[in-house]
């Protein structure tokens, strides 16, 4: 009998091994898009109008002259794991975005700037994708972004309309919808088909 005991124990260790091996390597996934509205405040607008921007090209400007139409804003750094992930799928997004008569633009917030910024676009195969630097986080500071990833979904009149904070399936089916509703969009023609 000691040694079904024996057995059972070695089993029972076996399999609550391999139960852990199977929890730490299971990845957490993206979330899909699930966003709660932001609340609507008098002088938002005003907010959006203050900061001053920088692109990658060197190029400075006001934030409310970049989302002069609807506009998906994402905040991202280079150190942020869950950025780095979602960052290819917003990547993916874009074309659709657009398509959809959506603008597509991304604020990254690391204090080194364009050098880093840049490199982390090329090493992951990202091209063509609209960056505003943010190294003294004023930018982020000023539209009350206080974690990363964040995603603002700014309408034509340059109102917040919804928040998204936290990693975000940005390459999920329906996603596009989601966006167009919380921007007040009709249905794109092309798309609805």
């Amino acid at each position: 009998m000691s040694d079904r005991i024996l057995i059972l124990v070695a089993l029972s260790l076996i399999l609550a091994m391999v139960a852990g091996t199977a929890i730490q390597i299971r990845k957490p996934q993206p979330t899909p898009i699930l966003v709660k509205e932001s609340m609507r405040r008098p002088d938002y607008a005003i907010a959006l109008e203050n900061p001053m921007t920088t692109d990658m090209a060197g190029v400075t400007k006001p934030f409310h002259e970049r989302v002069n139409k609807p506009t998906v804003v994402n905040f991202w750094a280079t150190w942020c794991i869950p950025c780095v992930r979602e960052l290819p799928l917003f990547a993916k997004f874009k074309p659709v975005a657009e398509a959809a008569g959506i603008q597509v633009l991304t604020v990254n917030v690391d204090k080194e700037g364009a050098p880093v910024a840049k490199k982390f676009l090329e090493e992951h195969g990202i091209t063509d994708m609209p960056v505003i630097l943010d190294p003294d986080g004023s930018v982020s500071k000023a539209l009350k972004v206080r974690g990363m990833p964040t995603a603002l979904l700014v309408n034509a009149k340059g109102e917040e309309t919804a928040r998204m904070e936290g990693e975000a399936d940005w390459a999920g089916q329906g996603v596009i919808d989601v966006v167009r509703e919380l921007l007040a969009l009709p249905s794109h023609p092309v798309l609805a088909k």
